[in-house]
């Protein structure tokens, strides 16, 4: 099973991508195990709230599955299955809470920085190398810019850096960081209390505050699309 399910108390529900030897990499049957379990959870009454984080504690996920034999369609899958786990979590209507315990890297901290709040241990970290491999991220900079800015989005996508815990929470591209013994206990109870709160008021906020970046998210999927189209027709 690529995805664990845990029921907590208070109608909290961890969602724990479950690939400690791949390190948490995001594979097609992944991508549909969580994009199911956040469909079922959302018309789920006894679920209020949900966690994701990454077994194992020393990964959140290192984005992408790279490894995975897709045939000459693999940019297109991925990016495909990217985007559909990405929708899924921001139109989920409940709290949801990304846990990030370790690194945390390109399709992996997207997915994080995509959740309505990010906490995260004290030896963790954000990564973006894509650009070191030739690979654009227009989606990776639309995630960043919302919920930090332009500064941020240039010094891990373009910079192909990456921020400890510390400095994520300076750009508030965190909402708390923990320490790590601390971090699991910190989550639940912060889904507790969000989830806790009125379930259509916040779902309705949570659909309002999402609908720019869904609608530029859905451009820059578009934009990286024509971007591999045109590298195809470069390479021949």
């Amino acid at each position: 099973m690529s995805l664990r399910r845990e029921v907590l108390q208070g109608g909290v529900l961890r969602l724990t991508l479950d690939r400690p030897k791949a390190a948490n990499a995001l594979d097609g049957a992944l991508h549909a195990a969580l994009v199911a379990a956040l469909d079922e959870a959302g018309r789920d009454d006894a679920v209020h709230a949900v966690l994701l984080a990454g077994a194992g504690g020393r990964v959140f996920s290192a984005g992408a599955d790279l490894r995975e034999e897709l045939g000459g369609d693999a940019r297109r899958l991925r990016r495909e299955w990217l985007l559909r786990s990405f929708l899924a979590v921001m139109d989920f209507p409940k709290p949801l809470l990304a846990v990030v315990a370790g690194k945390a890297v390109g399709g992996g901290a997207m997915l994080a920085l995509l959740a309505d709040e990010v906490l995260m241990g004290d030896g963790a970290l954000l990564s973006m190398p894509e650009i070191a491999i030739g690979m654009p991220s227009p989606m990776g900079i639309e995630i960043i810019a919302a919920r930090s800015g332009r500064g941020a989005a240039q010094a891990l996508v373009q910079g192909g850096g990456s921020m400890d815990a510390s400095a994520v929470l300076a750009a508030r591209l965190a909402d708390a960081v923990h320490p790590a013994d601390r971090l699991d206990a910190a989550a639940i109870a912060r889904a507790q209390r969000l989830g806790a709160l009125d379930a259509r008021a916040y779902a309705a906020n949570k659909a309002w505050m999402n609908a720019a970046l869904r609608a530029t998210m859905l451009r820059a999927a578009d934009h990286s699309a024509t971007l591999a189209v045109k590298e195809t027709g470069d390479a021949h």
